[in-house]
C-alpha cells in the first residue's frame, strides 16, 4: 500500500523530471551540441582519438614498431595523397569522397600514422582536427564523416 501512495504522491515530479530528462537530451543538448557550447559523442570520440598516445592518428604511432617490417607509404605516393586530401576542401563545396578513396588506399595503421606526421610537417596541422575543421569557413567535414574515417582505420591491420 505504501507503494501505491509514493507513485500517487510524487506522480508530478516523476513526471516533471521525465519531461526535464527529455527535454534536455532530446532538444537542449542538440542545439548546444550544434551551436558548440557543449561538445556531442562523436566529437568527444575524435578528441580522443587525437589525444591517444597508441592511436593511428598519432604522427610518432608507426615509429613504434622497431625492428619490425612495417608497410610504409613511398614519398611519391604521399605527396599524391596529402595534395588530395589538402585540394578536397573548398569554400563551397567539400569532396570527402576524396579523402575517403585515400584512407581507403592505406593498407595498415603505420601508412595512416606515417600520413598523419607527414601532414603535421607539412601543413603544420593536425590531420583529424583539420579534417573537422570549425566554422565556416573553415567547417570542411562533418563530425560524422571524420568518424567514417576513424571506424575506417580502426579495422586496419597494425602494421
Amino acid at each position: 500500500m505504501a507503494k501505491n501512495t509514493f507513485l500517487k504522491d510524487n506522480q508530478n515530479l516523476i513526471i516533471y523530471g521525465v519531461l526535464i530528462y527529455v527535454g534536455y537530451s532530446k532538444v537542449i543538448k542538440p542545439i548546444l551540441d550544434k551551436i558548440g557550447i557543449t561538445k556531442s559523442d562523436d566529437e568527444i570520440l575524435i578528441d580522443d582519438e587525437v589525444t591517444k598516445i597508441d592511436s593511428p592518428w598519432n604522427p610518432n604511432y608507426y615509429r613504434q614498431f622497431g625492428n619490425r617490417v612495417v608497410l610504409l607509404i613511398t614519398r611519391a605516393s604521399l605527396n599524391e595523397y596529402l595534395a588530395t586530401i589538402w585540394n578536397s576542401v573548398g569554400y563551397f563545396y567539400d569532396d570527402f569522397d576524396a579523402v575517403m578513396g585515400v584512407f581507403k588506399k592505406l593498407k595498415s595503421k603505420t601508412q595512416v600514422s606515417q600520413l598523419v606526421d607527414e601532414f603535421n610537417k607539412r601543413f603544420n596541422k593536425d590531420l583529424l582536427l583539420w579534417l573537422k575543421g570549425d566554422t565556416w569557413p573553415s567547417d570542411r567535414y562533418s563530425v560524422e564523416q571524420v568518424n567514417q574515417l576513424i571506424q575506417l582505420v580502426k579495422g586496419l591491420k597494425n602494421y
